[in-house]
């Protein structure tokens, strides 16, 4: 993951190549190289203002011809999501983040049964805990700054958008702090499934808790303190997750209230 501006590094590119669509049926490559993307720009590995990599290295790394790309790409510029600038300094600009809406959320968590959902939070906290413990015990110095510094964006952030963005991004960050590919790619697919339902009105009082609870996490990596790690990790998304649960369950409430 990189900062805002520059080129996208190889190493998100490799992280949007491992995100898969969820719940959807995909028409074909184009279409799937298109949902990967957005969703990549949705979780931060892809930011407003950086250039992507020459179409061809993107391709390879994607897995596809450059003509699905080319594809994919036209596709998220009439999003408004990417744009295409010629000359000196030319090439393909991300420049669009993905809204919150309300709609989306709810639509999402209408595509849910109860018992999934929970599985899918019991599967987000404790995915979470294990590569907090594992960071605690494997992460440098720099790692801790590169956390601490997402966390603090996450702290200014007041934007749904930027707080969704960047609460996925310090999670994942913490997969990488932790060493782990396989680790780093479950938390990326975690993170695609849930960071849509998350951030929306309902959450307007929870970022006060929410930074408190990175704190938490972040202290305890730095410490080495792996069992006090993994316990910040999992409480933090067991207290989102009630959100989550809460809304799902609220709706479903007010379906059956008003069948339409």
């Amino acid at each position: 993951m990189t900062d805002m501006g520059g080129t996208v590094s190889l190493r998100a590119l490799d992280m949007a190549a491992q995100v898969r669509a969820q719940g959807q049926v995909m028409s074909g490559r184009a279409e799937q190289v298109t949902q990967q993307l957005e969703t990549a720009i949705g979780l931060g590995l892809l930011n407003p203002g950086e250039r992507l990599p020459p179409e061809l290295v993107m391709a390879d790394r994607l897995g596809v011809s450059p003509l699905t790309l080319r594809q994919s790409l036209a596709v998220l510029r009439s999003k408004g999501l990417l744009e295409t600038r010629r000359g000196r300094g030319g090439g393909s600009y991300v420049t669009g983040m993905l809204a919150v809406r309300e709609t989306d959320i709810a639509r999402e968590l209408r595509n849910y049964k109860s018992s999934d959902l929970r599985d899918l939070i019991d599967l987000a906290a404790s995915t979470a805990g294990s590569a907090a413990r594992l960071a605690s015990r494997r992460s440098d110095e720099l790692d801790v700054r590169r956390l601490r510094s997402l966390a603090q964006r996450f702290a200014s952030s007041s934007e749904p958008h930027m707080l969704r963005q960047t609460d996925a991004r310090l999670h994942i960050g913490v997969g990488v702090a932790a060493q782990s590919r396989r680790l780093t790619s479950l938390l990326i697919q975690v993170h695609a499934e849930l960071s849509p339902l998350t951030w929306g009105e309902a959450w307007r009082l929870e970022h006060a808790n929410a930074v408190q609870g990175h704190e938490d996490m972040l202290a305890m990596i730095e410490q080495g303190n792996a069992a006090g790690a993994e316990d910040s990790a999992i409480a933090h998304f067991e207290r989102e997750g009630a959100l989550i649960i809460d809304q799902h369950l609220d709706l479903l409430t007010s379906d059956l209230a008003d069948p339409q």
